[in-house]
């Protein structure tokens, strides 16, 4: 996630880019390949063990589609027979870099180093950072090309970086903050000198995160985020975070290939196509180079709108998303089939049941013949390319039945504005048979909203403009129905309502004898550790002691005053000790600190929930229970699949009309597939995008350019100031009520 003004600078970049007016301030005149005529530029990337998983996938993606450029999949043996002696830029992905370095061995290792010193580049990412650190014990044959040793690192996170004046001089990148994801990378810190090496940081962490709970240690703030100079006659652009995972970081790559070569590297993006079969690729230690080529010829032919997948996003729900799932023979140090089966076996069941199809080969093939499960064993990736255009040219499926309601369903509200993240909750009621939700503005608790609710929910955004959205006889209406004997969930900034105030100007409604800690900075957004507690495992009885769980800047909860007639224990602390991904200034320690409560209040009961179990389908089970801990009733999960042919569509909902279509209407349309999610991000793989609320400036770039892929942007400008609003964004399709989306979405 990122701020507004991040997303404007971010998005007024790529676009600047995409035109060729990129950057100032380089010290390297440069212009596309075909004005001066240049020969193509030659870009290997290493996809052997060790470079793995979805960015050794975006490398091959982006240095294939790259114009005037000539993109070779290469791997240990490769190097070993000399395939760098025709290679201009040697690109090492994430991964691992022990394993990186075994796969070149010690005469590949060599040839790397050769390569650069007399005039190779060479970029790298995350473990590719790594691999020209010096050895340490836990990383042995790493290559020395630098002069930095490893330091302190530990969590998953879109962080905080920035570039600084020499990221613009050397590279044109803007100098400034921007978020980059960051999964486990190295922390460089100043080592011993390397002799022939020349090189400066150019991005520094503003943030830090410890998320595993080890014991603190030095923080990440100021240390290094990219490194860029010589080694010899070469040149070197390496980061420690993920610059390739996420397409409005690539301008930033565009700029280490400016740094490296001289020239302007641009690349187009594919956008899905309606009615294309979406075709999910696992990635997981599948890589080698026969997969390697099957991926360029993927990305490159347009065939199929290719979704790349690893174990975490099939946790995360993803083959919700696709139509068929690819799993190719791989040389990784894992099975390929690994995150369709270690933990997913059931995700990947219940897939196939519903019409999913999963095409296998090789060693993938030889897994699943194992197993049970209908998977469809191929011969090769051309079987399996075949078997894709013969699912494509089947009938279309029916649409999805939804349950029914059983006889008296539990009534539940959930309060809806524009800054709200309640998608997930609100869904996961509205399709279990057994609650009936109501969507609540703000105008509603203090005319009667409330009135016939067993449950309501108050979900994350922003808690000081939900109390002041309420006003005084919200708030009052609110606080009454608990403790006359209704039940409250709230989940991150629904948790800080609950609480007591503990800061002048944020105003809560006080039902809990705890308050939030307060730091002084927001904490970021980052995945979690927490451990539940005893009372914490009768609420959640079939759950791990243990979880990681999706926080976005909620409470940290702490002892407050006493609050009479209210009986509340903490459920789950936290274990992960440090998150900060947004900027320099140390926040409070978090570990031990109460991430869930629960208990009495007056007649009523409290469920609060600092983080956002909801955000992620591994931790559902967390906020069923926590709703059944209040009503005696779990929902029922009920998960809506993408039926093939159907318009993929992403949804920005604001205010109460817009949730009610949502749920009313879209949800329940066997013809569009809602993804979930209220960032503007990822649009490759989406038709259409819907925007209920005020469109900001901050989007205009990333909608653009959407819509001059062929995507479809439809705003419902139902008011003065939505109408205004939708004026910065020229080429959108603008209707003046939701009657008329279903019609939008479907023109042709």
């Amino acid at each position: 996630m990122r701020t507004t003004k991040t997303k404007s600078l971010i998005a007024a970049a790529v676009l600047a880019a995409l035109v060729g007016c990129v950057g100032t301030g380089a010290k390297n005149e440069s212009a596309p390949v075909e004005e001066k005529g240049l020969a193509p530029l030659r870009v290997a990337v290493f996809v052997d063990k060790g470079a793995r998983s979805i960015g050794a996938f975006r490398w091959l993606e982006l240095a294939t589609r790259a114009k005037g450029v000539v993109a070779t999949p290469i791997d240990g043996e490769a190097v070993r027979r000399g395939a760098l002696d025709a290679t201009d830029v040697l690109v090492m992905p994430g991964g691992s870099s022990v394993a990186e370095s075994k796969s070149l061995g010690p005469e590949g290792r060599e040839k790397v180093k050769s390569f650069v010193r007399k005039g190779g580049s060479y970029v790298g990412t995350c473990a590719g950072c790594c691999l020209l650190m010096e050895s340490a014990s836990h990383h042995p044959d790493m290559l020395h090309l630098i002069p930095f040793k490893f330091g302190p690192s530990g969590g998953k996170a879109d962080i905080s970086v920035s570039f600084n004046r020499r990221a613009g001089e050397l590279a044109g990148i803007k100098k400034g903050a921007t978020k980059i994801r960051y999964a486990e990378g190295p922390v460089p810190l100043p080592s011993i000198p390397v002799k022939d090496a020349d090189v400066e940081v150019v991005a520094t962490y503003n943030g830090d995160i410890n998320t595993r709970g080890e014991a603190a240690r030095p923080s990440m703030a100021g240390q290094a985020a990219a490194i860029a100079g010589t080694y010899g006659k070469g040149r070197l652009f390496v980061f420690s975070v993920h610059p390739e995972y996420d397409s409005d970081d690539h301008y930033i790559l565009r700029g280490a290939f400016r740094f490296l070569t001289g020239r302007e590297i641009t690349w187009d993006y594919p956008q899905r196509k309606r009615g294309q079969l979406a075709v999910g690729f696992m990635c997981d230690d599948s890589f080698g180079l026969d997969t390697a080529r099957l991926v360029q010829r993927l990305v490159t032919d347009g065939e199929f709108d290719i979704v790349p997948l690893n174990k975490k996003q099939v946790e995360a729900g993803f083959l919700h998303r696709v139509d068929a799932v690819l799993a190719p023979a791989g040389a990784g140090s894992a099975k390929p089939e690994v995150g369709l089966y270690a933990g997913n076996a059931g995700r990947t069941k219940e897939f196939l049941a519903r019409g999913g199809r999963i095409f296998a080969w090789g060693s993938a093939a030889e897994a699943a013949k194992e197993r049970e499960g209908g998977v469809t064993c191929v011969a090769d990736a051309e079987a399996a390319i075949a078997a894709l255009r013969s699912l494509a040219a089947e009938p279309v499926p029916a649409p999805q039945a939804l349950p029914a309601k059983v006889e008296k369903p539990i009534r539940a509200g959930i309060y809806q504005d524009e800054s709200n993240s309640n998608i997930s909750i609100a869904r996961m009621l509205d399709l279990s048979p057994e609650y009936e939700l109501k969507i609540l503005g703000p105008e509603d608790y203090a005319n009667g909203g409330l009135d016939g609710l067993d449950l309501v929910i108050q979900p994350g955004g922003g808690c000081k403009r939900q109390y002041n959205a309420l006003g005084d006889k919200g708030v009052e209406a609110l606080r009454r129905f608990v403790l006359d004997g209704g039940k409250y969930y709230g989940v991150c900034a629904g948790a800080f309502l609950a609480l007591q105030q503990s800061r002048p100007g944020y105003p809560r409604l006080g039902l809990v004898p705890f308050k939030g800690d307060d730091p002084s900075h927001y904490r970021g957004i980052s995945p979690v550790r927490i451990e539940l507690t005893d009372e914490g495992k009768k609420v959640f009885p079939h759950s791990a002691t243990n979880r990681t769980v999706y926080y976005a800047g909620g409470p940290a909860a702490v002892p407050g005053e006493s609050v009479p007639d209210a009986e509340i224990e903490v459920l789950a602390r936290y274990t992960g000790r440090v998150i900060n991904t947004n900027q320099p200034e140390p926040v409070e320690e978090m570990a031990g600190k109460a991430a869930f409560l629960g208990g009495r209040v007056g007649k009523g009961k409290v469920f609060v929930s600092c983080p956002h179990p909801e955000k992620e389908e591994p931790t559902f089970d967390l906020v069923m229970n926590g709703i059944k801990y209040l009503t005696g009733v779990a929902p029922t999960p009920v998960y809506l699949e993408r039926a093939r042919g159907a318009v993929a569509v992403r949804y920005c909902s604001s205010d109460k009309a817009s949730a009610e279509f949502l749920f009313g209407t879209l949800y329940r349309d066997g013809r569009f597939y809602v993804w979930s999610g209220e960032e503007l991000e990822d649009l490759l793989h989406v038709d259409a995008v819907v925007i209920t609320g005020k469109a900001g400036k901050s989007d205009v770039g990333r909608l653009e350019k959407f819509m001059r892929r062929g995507g479809r942007v439809v705003i419902v400008a139902d008011t003065s100031g939505k109408r205004k609003a939708a004026k910065w964004l020229k080429g959108a399709v603008v209707v003046d009520s939701y009657d008329k989306v279903v019609d939008a979405l479907l023109r042709q």
